[in-house]
């Protein structure tokens, strides 16, 4: 009786083992893709003038877009107060959106986030203060001053 037992215990772990290899190799036979979950990200945005309006170009990276995996929408928060952009698509990995905050009257805090048809929103984008004037008007405004003072001084 001591011996079937002893021969039963050694059947076991091979039967384990006969298993275990069974079974890796059933996963191992099916092809799997590693799957990451790629949340769409805002790098920059940036403001331009046009005229008297403020745009923001905004820039998002989303890898490996298909026609059921893309960002369709951005979604910029000016001073709390936030507003969609809906895209028509996505067909490059870094693509640019672009929103038009009209005139501007003073120095509001911008930021944005995108909304990938898989994984949702992103995170919100670092704040971004955006002028009320242009750095081209700054320049000139300074140059100005400055020529304005030399010319007071050199009549004094």
């Amino acid at each position: 009786m001591g011996a079937i037992m002893i021969s039963e215990l050694k059947k076991k772990p091979k039967t384990l083992t006969i298993l275990l290899v069974l079974a890796l190799a059933v996963l191992f036979a099916f092809q799997t893709n590693l799957v990451l979950a790629d949340i769409p990200d805002v790098t920059s945005v940036e403001p331009w003038t046009s005229g008297t309006d403020t745009i923001l170009n905004i820039t998002v990276r989303h890898a490996s877009p298909t026609p059921t995996h893309y960002v369709d929408a951005v979604e910029v928060d000016i001073d709390g107060t936030v507003e969609a952009v809906y895209l028509e698509g996505q067909s490059t990995e870094t693509f640019l959106a672009q929103y038009n905050m009209g005139e501007v009257t003073d120095t509001p805090a911008v930021q944005a986030r995108a909304f990938c048809t898989w994984h949702g929103w992103s995170s919100w984008s670092q704040p971004v203060v955006v002028p009320e004037f242009s750095t081209i008007y700054l320049f000139l405004f300074l140059a100005f001053v400055s020529i304005a003072i030399l010319l007071v001084r050199s009549k004094q």
